[in-house]
């Protein structure tokens, strides 16, 4: 079935965006699985769609892609990816909107305040106003793995990152660390969550990795 990577254009395909998002967290286990409520309700999906169209709207470094397989509902879109394409230096200002806060019902959940506060920091000490191609969300519909879907958003955003000469950034899970090596990405530092602390068992990680340009063939 033929998968092809487009730009998002219309609120509605944050919507199912969101939904994607959400549903990988809690299939992905780790602390991503301790993110949202349980059972997830309209108005939470409707509260990330609106995160995300405002972001869409407002950031023009923002691009937001989505992999489809044409041969699903005439183009269903079974994964999606957030990208920074920061060609040049930002103010404070303009870096403060990649900074997560958590507010409102966030603030109930320790398990989404914590990863916040570790997001927080690994973007004010990595990123903060760099030029750099951050990989901000990648994320796959649990139906759809291993069909390569990350791989290819992942592969638009470092031909951008090659072709303009700048360094990539994300966090990475365990799950997806070996796909991100595998494409170049370098491990800065790791940080260790105890899930005990949230009623769940063991620990999860999260790694800041950083991947170099590579030169563009002429």
């Amino acid at each position: 079935m033929p998968l092809e990577v487009h730009r998002i254009t219309s609120p509605d395909d944050l919507r199912t965006f969101a939904v994607i998002q959400i549903a990988a967290f809690a299939s992905g286990g780790g602390i991503a699985s301790l993110l949202n409520p349980e059972p997830v309700t309209d108005e939470h999906i409707k509260k990330y769609t609106e995160r995300h169209v405002k972001s869409w709207r407002d950031e023009h470094d923002v691009v937001y892609l989505k992999v489809v397989d044409t041969d699903l509902d005439g183009g269903k879109m079974i994964a999606g990816a957030k990208w920074r394409i920061t060609e040049k230096e930002k103010t404070e200002e303009e870096a403060q909107k990649m900074y997560p806060t958590p507010e409102g019902d966030d603030l109930n959940n320790q398990a989404l305040v914590d990863f916040l506060g570790f997001l927080y920091r690994a973007r004010k000490q990595y990123v903060n106003t760099k030029p750099i191609c951050f990989l901000q969300i990648l994320v796959t519909d649990p139906d759809h793995h291993r069909r390569g879907a990350g791989s290819m958003l992942l592969k638009w955003g470092l031909g951008k990152a090659d072709e303009l000469g700048l360094p990539g950034f994300l966090e990475a899970s365990p799950m997806g660390k070996p796909l991100y090596e595998r494409m170049g990405f370098r491990t800065q530092e790791t940080a260790v969550f105890d899930l005990t602390k949230y009623g769940a068992e063991g620990e999860d990680t999260n790694t800041i990795m950083i991947r170099e340009p590579s030169p563009t063939k002429a």
